[in-house]
């Protein structure tokens, strides 16, 4: 949007100073890149223009992108010339190293100053940081990679071992989710959808509870299995075996003394004369009991 608004004086000096510039020449893209992050940074085109980018397109014929490409080559550029090294001798530095060393300009200008005073040139020196920093950003693309690898594999591995229940849940939520991606498109009513949507929730309340009972009935499995693996489940199972077995035979003892004993008084009610038709009762003041016959 062009504006016929005025700068004050000396903003306009300023302004006339840096347009002068990036008229003798692109090629000089440091000072032209200097000078647009002075227009940008002060405001200086707001007399003509709302923005920055309007600015650049009206008045240079250049869109956001070359412009703020040309404002980081020359960000780059200050800094390690900062740093001691020759502006012809970074004067030509490409867009790629741009990139890479804008990432980290601080450290990249320093590392650049240090090779040069161990002997190095400085297009020499900038190359050998460039490649640093590029083998490093390519080092931990390549650690995120394997890392997300392993999660996925960890990830295939741990649903494998899913009980049924729980990967026919997952699998009727996967296909709720795909007819509902599948109707978005198909013109249905705000009733229909909000149908839809009802559904939709009742498969995943009917998830949640059969989620629940499967947490309930293999819970503490799951417990052991965290801290185990099968290894520590299958022990636990052993040793609940073996506390069944040592009361099925303790109480199996138990039956055949009370039996054994069960058959002496017997023999002692028919010596006595009942039968088994009979009333039996037990003389506690008898011999056999510790009394007077």
């Amino acid at each position: 949007m062009i504006k016929s608004t005025t700068l004050p004086a000396e903003e306009n000096a300023r302004l006339v100073r840096c347009e002068q510039i990036i008229e003798r020449g692109f090629a000089v893209f440091f000072e032209v890149g200097q000078a647009l992050a002075e227009i940008r940074d002060a405001k200086l085109y707001r007399a003509s223009h709302d923005t920055f980018e309007d600015y650049s397109k009206a008045r240079w014929d250049i869109g956001r992108s070359r412009a703020y490409e040309l404002i980081d080559q020359a960000t780059v550029v200050k800094a390690i010339t900062d740093a001691g090294v020759n502006l012809s001798a970074v004067a030509d530095i490409s867009k790629r190293d741009v990139r890479e060393l804008k990432k980290d300009l601080p450290a990249a200008a320093k590392q650049i100053k240090d090779k040069i005073k161990k002997g190095a040139a400085p297009t020499e020196a900038t190359a050998a940081v460039v490649a640093q920093m590029t083998a490093k950003k390519d080092q931990a693309k390549a650690d995120k990679k394997a890392q997300q690898a392993e999660f996925d594999r960890q990830r295939d591995e741990n649903r494998a071992k899913l009980p049924d229940a729980v990967k026919q849940s997952d699998a009727a939520k996967d296909a709720a989710i795909a007819a509902a991606k599948a109707t978005q498109v198909s013109g249905l009513t705000d009733a229909e959808r909000v149908q839809e949507l009802e559904e939709t929730v009742r498969i995943l309340e009917g998830d949640i509870e059969k989620l629940k009972a499967e947490n309930a009935k293999f819970g503490d499995m799951k417990v052991l299995f965290d801290q185990g693996g099968f290894e520590a489940v299958i022990a636990a199972k052993d040793e609940q075996i073996r506390v069944l077995n040592t009361r099925v035979s303790s109480e199996s003892a138990d039956k055949a003394s009370w039996a054994k004993s069960a058959g002496y008084w017997k023999a002692q009610a028919e010596k006595l004369g009942y039968t088994s038709q009979d009333d039996i009762v037990i003389p506690l003041d008898g011999a056999y009991f510790g009394g007077v016959a």
